[in-house]
């Protein structure tokens, strides 16, 4: 089993922010991330404290916005003048297992220019379209399982599998990868037999939110797994593949932490800088940062 760890392709990524932002400064622009809070959730809270030191590692602002004691229709009016603040360029809602308030209905309030995290209707519905004259962010998770795929096999060609079908992970993925010319297979809570469709793939990616609970009958020998799954056992920070369970394979799999995560926090910041460029009228500062 060979780790995938994102350490050095977001030290590249970061080192290059670090000058796009410079240059924004000297401009007299400082990029300002919000992230919004939907409940008083700890993994929330980690979530925030990550993308707050990205944020000012790369000479960023950070606003936290916390809106889980507002009912719907205050917290709505206040996402709304957040949106439309001109010193905030790029908006995120939090998301949380257990929401006090109506996530996706705030996401779609975020206008498509400071969707930072691709996951409004707006954004997600040009993903869909696939349309090259649109500009679109692209859901940042999903870009970063497509990178960490992209370092290790070439998408184009190949047989994938998504095994999750959320909103913010496996649906927006399956869709980007069909982009990337892949041949995607996924597989949910009601599909029988998922190791025997999950074995077949050349790649596998896995977003359930399920702790270890993708061990070795999943994957077989000659397999890139992607894990972008959340969640903690014994207070620690876990993902969804049991990875000691796959010694024995010769499989490259990314770890939690240490894989999608750091990544997707970069890339977040990168279609910050599209978007702010966007705004400005001017084209990204590198191709790399265009949205996929």
């Amino acid at each position: 089993m060979k780790p995938i760890y994102s350490k050095d392709i977001v030290a590249a990524r970061k080192a290059r922010l670090i000058d796009a932002f410079g240059a924004l400064k000297q401009r007299g622009i400082t990029p300002k991330l919000a992230a919004v809070i939907c409940a008083a959730d700890p993994a929330a809270a980690s979530y925030v404290s990550v993308k707050r030191k990205h944020t000012e590692e790369i000479g960023g602002a950070f606003e936290v916005v916390d809106l889980s004691t507002l009912g719907s229709a205050d917290a709505g009016s206040r996402m709304k003048a957040l949106c439309v603040r001109p010193d905030v360029h790029g908006v995120i809602v939090v998301m949380s297992s257990k929401p006090e308030i109506d996530e996706i209905e705030l996401t779609n309030l975020i206008p498509a220019n400071k969707d930072v995290d691709g996951l409004s209707a707006a954004n997600l519905g040009m993903l869909l379209q696939n349309d090259p004259r649109q500009f679109f962010t692209a859901p940042a998770t999903p870009q970063a399982c497509i990178v960490l795929a992209e370092s290790e096999t070439e998408l184009t060609g190949k047989h994938v599998v998504v095994i999750g079908r959320g909103r913010t992970v496996g649906r927006p993925l399956a869709n980007m990868l069909i982009s990337a010319g892949a041949t995607v297979a996924v597989c949910h809570s009601k599909t029988t037999d998922i190791p025997r469709i999950s074995q077949s793939a050349e790649v596998v990616f896995v977003a359930t939110g399920r702790p270890r609970h993708f061990g070795k009958k999943y994957f077989r020998d000659g397999q890139v797994i992607v894990d972008a799954g959340i969640g903690f056992i014994d207070g620690q920070l876990t993902g969804d593949v049991d990875i000691s369970a796959l010694a024995e394979l010769d499989v490259g799999v990314t770890p939690v932490p240490g894989g999608v995560g750091p990544l997707t926090s970069v890339l977040i910041l990168e279609n910050l800088l599209n978007l702010i460029e966007m705004q400005s009228g001017n084209e990204s500062t590198s191709p790399e940062l265009a949205a996929r």
